[in-house]
């Protein structure tokens, strides 16, 4: 079955959220950007940057068979010719049957869709050893890691910078 992206709307973010049960759930996915526990209108704020010809975010559901099962952001940087990703996430219903490898195809496919971007990066948090070990089969090249970036409770994360190149990009995409 293939998963459909289309942009993610406010009717989305009940769902989105139920994908969360935790704090440290919610950490993994959003970053320390929304506080916990997740609210609505902090979310609502970050869908209101998404719109018109040069929006500078753009907020992206994925469905299979009209289900909601993935979500994934954009924040689009003309002047550098970058895009940063965040908040992908797939389903707890779905993670584990091989769905992440589509799912980064079409990130990729949306995020490099302007001819003018040149780099995509990301940030993951460096024990996320599924989202990581994604990413670089993605093309992703880690380079580097912030330390002790992100407390919570008891530990302190590090968080890995990761990007892909288009160059990078074309050259997987070429045999398609």
């Amino acid at each position: 079955m293939m998963l459909m992206p289309r942009k993610f709307t406010k009717r989305d973010i009940t769902p989105l959220f139920d994908w969360f049960q935790t704090e440290e759930d919610a950490l993994l996915w959003a970053g320390a950007a929304l506080s916990w526990p997740l609210q609505r209108r902090a979310f609502i704020d970050l869908l209101k940057q998404d719109g018109g010809y040069t929006a500078s975010r753009e907020v992206w559901a994925v469905d299979l068979d009209q289900d909601m099962v993935g979500h994934f952001q954009i924040v689009f940087n003309r002047r550098l010719r970058t895009a940063g990703l965040g908040r992908i996430a797939l389903a707890p219903k779905i993670r584990g049957q091989g769905y992440g490898s589509q799912m980064m195809r079409i990130v990729l496919d949306r995020t490099f869709s302007p001819a003018w971007v040149h780099r995509v990066d990301l940030n993951v948090y460096a024990h996320n050893a599924r989202a990581v070990s994604l990413y670089k089969s993605a093309g992703f090249t880690l380079e580097g890691t912030r330390r002790e970036t992100t407390p919570i409770g008891d530990a302190i994360w590090d968080t890995h910078m990761m990007s892909i190149l288009r160059p990078e990009f074309d050259k997987r995409t070429e045999g398609e």
